[in-house]
C-alpha cells in the first residue's frame, strides 16, 4: 500500500493561520504567520485547502459564494461575500465600502473588511508563486462538513453540540477525532505560555482546518467545485471557486 499523501487544511485564527497536516506520520498541526510560510513548509503537499477567498471579480459577486450559501440553506450567513478586487487596496473602511457599492448591488460588511488582510495574503502568494496555483485552493469548512457528513450542521462550531456534531463527521475519516483531541492537548492545552503560539480560542480553527485536510485528500477522487464551471479572476487567472468533497 502506498504511503498516505500529504494534505493540508488551513484556517485563519485571530492570531495567524492554523494548518492541519495529514501525512505518512499521521496528523499534526502548526501555527503560521502567513500563507507564504504555509507554502514554504508544505510546497510538496498534494493539496492545500484554505478558508479564504481566492480569485476576485472586477464587478459583482462571485458565483461560488452564492452557490455555497445556497448549499448551506438556513446557515447561509456563514459564507460571506467576497468583494471586488478594487477593494483590496482601499485605505479605509469608508472608501472600501464606497468601492463595493459602486461595483455591486450590495455593500461591505465589517466582517469582510476585517478579513481583507488575509485575502491580500492569499492574493500575493498566488501572484508571486505560480506553482501554488492548483495546489492552494479555496474551500469553506461548513460546505466541506456538509459534503463529508449528512448535510449542513445547524449548531455553531463554538457550541458544545456543534463541536460534537463536527467531530462525529471527522471521526468517519482517518481517526480524526482522536487526532483532534491529541492536538488540542499537545498544541493548545499543554505548552508553556511563553512558547505557545496557539491559543485557547484556536480549537474551532483547528477543527475547521482538519475538515479541509480531510476534504483535500486526492486519493478519494476529484474535488467538486462550486460552481461546476467557475469563471476566472480576470487579473490573476485563477478560478473563482469553492471546492468540496461529497461522500461516495
Amino acid at each position: 500500500m502506498p504511503a498516505p499523501e500529504t494534505v493540508v487544511g488551513v484556517d485563519w485564527s485571530s492570531n495567524g493561520w492554523v494548518a492541519a497536516v495529514r501525512d505518512a506520520d499521521g496528523w499534526d498541526a502548526r501555527h503560521h504567520p502567513s500563507l507564504l510560510s504555509v507554502w514554504h513548509a508544505h510546497r510538496d503537499a498534494a493539496s492545500v485547502l484554505v478558508d479564504v477567498p481566492i480569485g476576485l471579480p472586477e464587478r459583482g459577486r462571485r458565483a461560488c459564494d452564492e452557490r455555497a450559501r445556497d448549499a448551506l440553506g438556513a446557515q447561509r450567513r456563514r459564507v460571506f461575500l467576497a468583494p471586488p478586487r478594487a477593494v483590496l487596496d482601499a485605505p479605509t473602511y469608508a472608501e472600501a465600502k464606497r468601492r463595493v457599492e459602486a461595483r455591486t448591488a450590495g455593500s461591505l460588511t465589517t466582517q469582510t473588511w476585517n478579513v481583507l488582510p488575509q485575502v491580500r495574503d492569499a492574493d500575493v502568494l498566488l501572484a508571486e508563486h505560480p506553482g501554488a496555483r492548483g495546489v492552494v485552493r479555496e474551500a469553506h469548512p461548513e460546505v466541506c462538513f456538509a459534503g463529508l457528513g449528512d448535510g449542513p450542521i445547524a449548531p455553531a462550531k463554538t457550541d458544545d453540540a456543534g463541536v460534537e456534531a463536527r467531530l462525529d463527521v471527522l471521526d468517519r475519516y482517518d481517526d480524526a477525532r482522536v487526532a483532534y483531541e491529541r492536538l488540542v492537548a499537545a498544541r493548545i492545552d499543554e505548552p508553556p505560555a511563553h512558547g505557545q503560539r496557539f491559543r485557547a480560542d484556536n480549537c474551532d480553527d483547528l477543527l475547521d482546518a482538519m475538515c479541509l485536510a480531510v476534504a483535500g485528500r486526492t486519493d478519494r477522487g476529484t474535488l467538486r467545485t462550486l460552481p461546476d464551471d467557475p469563471l476566472r479572476d480576470p487579473e490573476r487567472g485563477v478560478p473563482m471557486e469553492i471546492v468540496y468533497r461529497d461522500v461516495p
